[in-house]
């Protein structure tokens, strides 16, 4: 308890000093934070922020699409409705309740896609 107290006192004290130099301390006619600003509001630092813009925007859009594209269900059913009758009736004895809820999810597929 006394050891964080003490970490939150040091970090306040390390904060407020960094404060103080960028808001008070002059460097030449301005504080850091004049500097800082002057260099924002040139015509430079508006375009590159436009560009930053776009470019995020650009990104997010890509990452939003490919996240789309991976949770959309499978088009094919991966060949299951290709086993030969003769097959599947051997097994239905072994994983029948598989087959059953195979069943109830596709009809569920079928219910949400119309």
């Amino acid at each position: 308890m006394i050891r964080r107290s003490i970490r939150l006192v040091w970090t306040g004290a390390v904060l407020a000093f960094l404060a103080y130099v960028l808001f008070f301390v002059q460097l030449g006619e301005r504080s850091a934070f004049q500097h800082m600003m002057r260099v924002v509001n040139t015509q430079e630092a508006q375009e590159l922020g436009r560009e930053v813009s776009v470019a995020t925007e650009r990104i997010s859009k890509r990452i939003g699409d490919q996240v789309h594209e991976a949770t959309k269900p499978p088009a094919v059913d991966a060949g299951a409705s290709e086993v030969p009758e003769a097959v599947s009736n051997q097994l239905h004895g072994v994983v029948g309740h598989a087959y059953d809820r195979a069943e109830r999810i596709e009809t569920a597929r079928e219910s949400e896609s119309q």
